[in-house]
């Protein structure tokens, strides 16, 4: 493992369970006003800090799904990434670096694509210790097939969206050896609002 800067130690890392738990009040309330869909759907500027912060929180709390593991996240803006995962192996305080995107809903970028975001990964240089979260937020279906990351220069890439219409349901989705898997998960209270 890479040495990580000493100063991510002192970052505040928090549970993305909380967050998410914490947030679901405010975005029910949100999504039942009469405000406007880009408010609703946290898509202005003001608000772009805080659909950062809940995509991250959903990214961390699926891959601790996954991994069987405390994973913790804090929002921070450098060079290549704009978060840090933090979690304990056998005791050892682990750390990664997060670079977070999302192929955005149609209606905000229309020409948006996997294939562009998967192209624009290219320009992370030599970051083998950079893991990218991919949210998917567009109703579409995905063929896998024609989708490769093996030979982009991260450590990892992953891939998540809601599968119910509540986001009570997300799927995690990872490239192996033998193409891609899916992975699905409830969020730990079903009354999650879009």
């Amino acid at each position: 493992m890479k040495r990580v800067p000493k100063h991510w130690i002192k970052f505040e890392y928090y549970d993305p369970q909380v967050v998410l738990l914490g947030l679901q009040d405010v975005r029910m309330e949100v999504s039942g006003s009469d405000l406007s869909s880009d408010v609703k759907n946290l898509r202005t500027r003001l608000l772009q800090p805080e659909r950062e912060a809940w995509d991250t929180a959903v990214f961390c709390y699926l891959l601790s799904c996954k991994l069987g593991l405390d994973i913790r996240f804090c929002r921070v803006e450098e060079s290549d990434f704009d978060s840090v995962f933090t979690w304990l192996d056998n005791g050892t305080q682990c750390f990664a670096p997060v670079q977070m995107k999302e192929l955005v809903p149609e209606y905000t970028n229309s020409t948006a694509s996997l294939k562009k975001i998967l192209a624009g990964l290219c320009k992370y240089g030599d970051s083998s210790d950079l893991v990218v979260g991919i949210k998917l937020n567009r109703d579409i279906s995905i063929d896998f097939t024609d989708v490769k990351t093996g030979s982009l220069s991260v450590a990892e890439v992953w891939m998540f969206g809601a599968t119910a219409q509540d986001q009570s349901k997300w799927s995690l989705f990872k490239e192996n050896e033998a193409g891609w898997s899916q992975y699905e998960y409830e969020f730990p209270d079903a009354k999650l609002c879009p």
